[in-house]
């Protein structure tokens, strides 16, 4: 094993490394300063065109050694700070034990030769933890990506980074496990934004798409067709709808109903036996916001303002610094709260977009301060409401999160002939499935009403059965896609109320057949014929998916 030590200035130096019980580490005693990044290598070269095995990729994706040439593909170490190497002579997974989100997987094939390395950006910074990369030979039954997954599993809880749902159970979790989870996006803005830096004199109007009043028909019409246990989130509530003026929240969008209307609605949902919850945000920022203050926005290493690359409904979008987020979340989600929401709280993107780091002299913090923050937003949700969930699966928050609603943005159906990547795995559910509650894919929200082989993804992945009114708001020919694609739910006549909620029952009658299932862990799967996979999970069930005939089955 080696490294290589790529300077600022040009300059490169290679570096032996000794592996001690299982552990190799980068020393600390370099010239960080003056470094711009370390590029870490098992082996020079991993595999030669048409060997057995293949790469396991952090996100959730494998390759095989087999018609690649002058190809090279990168991946982040976000969802998972792992990777496996299967050959014919042996089979590892490796967990990066520091500085994972500064880090990078870089596999490719050149001539006949297959390769990876880890690359670390330390950008002329002291690194703020050891860089430790752990090795765990796998043998036997435990050679393949199942094996690997259930390694890192088995650290994660041996470390107390988790607890699995069996052991943490409560009415709230209870609730969410057998229900469907409902998310309704009630008002925005146009997106792309017709106007960046946004004042209450231009500001675009919101769309209003799904009232309070209408919310309270849609779980009506659950109730009568039979759906026990469902869970709605509200998305665009607050003021202005969604993505609209955060971090300020209040005063609830009159155009919806206001806080009246607000509070009567979740009344009926306690009536009707639902769980009721809400939408916030604690990442982003916009000028129009009444509490806006450059104070509490991220600062870059030159000090200016951190703006994301994407502007939304609100106009142009900055990062909120985590620790002025905790500070705004300990002031408004207790006020959310006395709505009278209870449930899994829902708070946009806090796991899924990389821990950033701040550079303001006031509020200075590096990557794992900034997640230290996250997680005390987390906590404090779960709290005041009951559970807690976001976007996407970052496992620095498996420890906090109840729910995700979706893993991955990849599409699952799709394969990039320009990448490393073959297909896509259930890599982090092998991990986490038993932990934390999923949809595996933002291709598999709307399953319903997107195909039976998007069904049986969401099957095969151990979801829960996720379902989104108005996922489709991007503004047509804009140029921005929606990444729930275009297939939607809507509610507006009485005919999209009852065959909506009828496509989401038939779902809702499958699920109570699985749904048991989530308390367990996803302990393998193997594609036993072309296309058609089992997966077993830790009490004994399997349930077999078969593409080819378009059915599952399950066998306890």
């Amino acid at each position: 094993m080696y490294c290589i030590i790529n300077y600022s200035n040009g300059n490169i130096e290679k570096m032996d490394l000794e592996l001690s019980h299982n552990t190799v580490s980068i020393p600390k005693n370099l010239d960080y300063q003056k470094i711009s990044y370390i590029d870490f290598y098992t082996d020079e070269v991993v595999a030669r065109e048409g060997d057995e095995g293949y790469f396991v990729f952090p996100s959730g994706q494998i390759g095989y050694f087999r018609g690649k040439k002058n190809i090279e593909s990168e991946f982040r170490f976000n969802a998972l700070p792992i990777y496996g190497i299967k050959t014919r002579d042996k089979c590892f997974v490796a967990i990066l034990k520091g500085m994972r989100y500064d880090a990078k997987l870089i596999a490719g094939a050149k001539e006949d030769k297959y390769y990876c390395f880890i690359r670390y950006i330390i950008d002329e910074e002291m690194p703020y933890e050891d860089i430790i990369i752990e090795f765990h030979n796998l043998h036997g039954k435990d050679a393949n990506y199942s094996g690997m997954a259930r390694t890192y599993r088995q650290y994660q809880l041996s470390r107390g980074a988790c607890v699995p749902i069996k052991d943490r159970l409560n009415e709230i979790l209870k609730y969410t496990k057998d229900s469907v989870y409902v998310r309704i996006r009630q008002g925005w803005k146009p997106v792309p934004p017709t106007v960046l830096e946004q004042t209450e004199e231009n500001e675009p109007e919101m769309k209003v798409a799904c009232t309070f009043k209408d919310v309270k028909k849609l779980m009506e019409e659950f109730k009568r067709q039979g759906i026990d246990k469902a869970e709605f989130c509200l998305v665009g509530w607050n003021y202005r709808g969604h993505d609209g003026r955060y971090p300020q929240l209040f005063p609830v969008e009159p155009d919806l109903g206001g806080e009246e209307g607000l509070k009567e609605l979740i009344v009926k949902a306690k009536e009707l036996g639902y769980k009721l919850v809400c939408h916030t945000n604690s990442t982003d920022a916009y000028t129009i916001a009444d509490c806006w203050s450059e104070d509490l926005i991220i600062k870059d290493k030159n000090g200016k303002l951190s703006i994301n690359n994407v502007a939304w409904s609100g106009g142009k979008m900055y990062h909120l610094c985590p620790k002025k987020a905790y500070e705004l979340a300990l002031n408004d989600l207790p006020k959310v709260a006395e709505l009278g929401f209870q449930g899994t709280h829902y708070i946009d993107v806090i796991s899924i977009v990389p821990p950033r780091k701040c550079y303001d002299k006031n509020h200075p913090l590096n990557r794992n301060e900034a997640i230290s923050y996250n997680l005390k937003i987390l906590d404090l949700a779960k709290q005041l409401f009951g559970g807690i969930s976001s976007e996407g699966g970052f496992d620095f928050a498996a420890g906090n999160l109840d729910y995700a609603l979706y893993v991955s943005f990849l599409d699952p159906f799709k394969i990039d002939e320009n990448s490393m990547a073959d297909k896509c795995i259930p890599l982090w559910q092998l991990v986490y499935h038993g932990i934390v509650l999923s949809n595996p894919f933002t291709v598999t929200v709307n399953a319903p009403k997107k195909g039976m082989k998007v069904i049986l993804k969401a099957i095969e992945y151990g979801a829960r059965p996720t379902i989104y009114y108005y996922s489709k708001f991007v503004t047509e020919n804009s140029g921005r896609q929606n990444w729930m694609r275009n297939v939607d739910f809507v509610c507006n006549t009485e005919q999209d109320l009852k065959e909506s909620v009828n496509l989401i029952k038939k779902m809702y009658d499958e699920y109570q057949k699985l749904s048991y299932l989530q308390t367990e862990f996803m302990e393998s799967h193997e594609e036993i014929e072309e296309n058609v996979f089992e997966i077993t999970y830790s009490d004994g069930s399997k349930i077999i998916v078969d593409y080819n005939e378009n059915e599952f089955y399950l066998k306890k």
